[in-house]
């Protein structure tokens, strides 16, 4: 009898004028989230870059020629040798002029931008696969290049590179990633000693698979500081800077799983707390934030989406300028995402955006017609590049 009663009264308590409010309360939510996704950008205008499909590993934006619009420099062949390409934007969303960046042909995954020369104008780093040597390509001024140094040792498994004033010394230096094999393998940095050349003994740091590096100063110590994700199922470590430009392992912090398979890792404050935070793609675990804590630690990972669809690129951009970080993902055949941030890293209105062919490799951002709204050019292997235009939903 007691358990009857209690069941009564359990049932008795939902009565219509709760269900109404229920149902109010969750029409008025779904209303707020549709409202807030249709001030979002849609990216559904575009512009494919080439006709031609090909194994394209990057894409990298900037003004090349001095005209004062953004062009693109589309980074191609991986593991197999193609000329990267040079496309000239005429500030409308068009492209003007396209041509190749060299004469060789190599396996190329990254054109990192700086002028490493230092006479003004943005030269290219390309980071090639091994057996081909990295090179420096030299900016006339006027969009024309030519091979101006080397750096690293062709026989590197490089994948990736980055960009960053290690020494402090005024002068970019190039921070290579290295995918080799497990006990065997190094990444490294290799320094700008002047003139766009650089030294011959690169600084060895992080002795595990890595795909990319992200410099920053993540402890706010006055360094540069490498966040290396583990691409091969291992520990990721951020490896703290210092005066001595040595980054060892008695001085790291480690972040994430122990058996990471991580592709690509991102450093920005996602909650807005004046800490670094690392946001990860990791093909078999999915997209993860760790958020940067005082005592210099990484929280547990926040699960921002599964691996049932593949990640494979990422970029960290206010892509709706509400100056909150969002994260943009690329995939293996399925459409791009961006999670839109509300500004405490733990909502987002997400979207998403193109087709489901190829895979996105790479990403690169800005204002490419010049209309106040950022637009997304993706670099995909086995499929079309593509510029997205962030246009606003009327």
């Amino acid at each position: 009898m007691k358990f009857f009663l209690v069941l009564i009264c359990l049932v008795g308590t939902v009565t219509p004028e709760i269900l109404a409010q229920q149902n109010k309360d969750a029409a008025s939510h779904n209303q707020e989230k549709r409202k807030s996704t249709q001030d979002l950008p849609d990216f559904n205008h575009t512009l494919q870059l080439e006709e031609k499909v090909d194994t394209t590993a990057n894409v990298s934006m900037g003004d090349f020629d001095g005209d004062g619009h953004l062009d693109l420099l589309l980074v191609k062949g991986r593991h197999w040798p193609i000329v990267d390409r040079v496309l000239l934007g005429d500030g409308m969303g068009g492209i003007r002029k396209a041509y190749n960046l060299g004469k060789v042909a190599d396996r190329s995954y990254t054109g990192g931008l700086a002028d490493f020369n230092g006479d003004g104008f943005p030269d290219i780093a390309i980071s090639n696969d091994s057996p081909d040597s990295k090179r420096i390509y030299l900016n006339d001024g006027k969009g024309s290049f030519t091979i101006g140094s080397e750096f690293g040792l062709p026989e590197w498994p490089t994948r990736n590179l980055s960009v960053a004033d290690i020494n402090a010394d005024g002068l970019p230096d190039i921070i290579l990633a290295n995918r080799g094999d497990l006990g065997k393998t190094s990444n490294y940095i290799c320094l700008n000693s002047g003139k766009g050349q650089f030294t011959a003994n690169c600084i060895p740091v992080a002795p595990y698979p890595a795909t990319t590096i992200a410099p920053a100063d993540i402890n706010h110590g006055g360094f540069i500081d490498l966040v290396v994700p583990h691409r091969d199922g291992g520990q990721s470590y951020v490896y703290l800077g210092s005066s001595a430009i040595t980054f060892s392992d008695t001085r790291r912090i480690p972040f994430g799983p122990s058996d990471a398979t991580i592709r690509v890792a991102a450093v920005a404050d996602i909650n807005a707390d004046k800490l670094l935070d690392i946001v990860t793609v990791d093909e078999n675990k999915g997209v993860s934030l760790y958020f940067g804590q005082k005592d210099q630690t990484f929280s547990a990972g926040i699960r921002i989406a599964d691996s049932r669809i593949v990640p494979y690129a990422l970029t960290l951009v206010d892509l709706n300028n509400d100056k909150k970080v969002d994260i943009l993902v690329g995939h293996v055949e399925a459409p791009s995402s961006v999670f839109f941030n509300d500004g405490t890293g733990r909502s987002f209105n997400s979207i998403s955006f193109g087709d489901s062919k190829g895979t996105v490799y790479g990403f690169a951002v800005g204002d490419f017609n010049e209309d106040g709204k950022l637009d997304i050019a993706a670099a995909r292997s086995d499929a079309p590049n593509v510029l997205y235009f962030g246009n606003r939903k009327p």
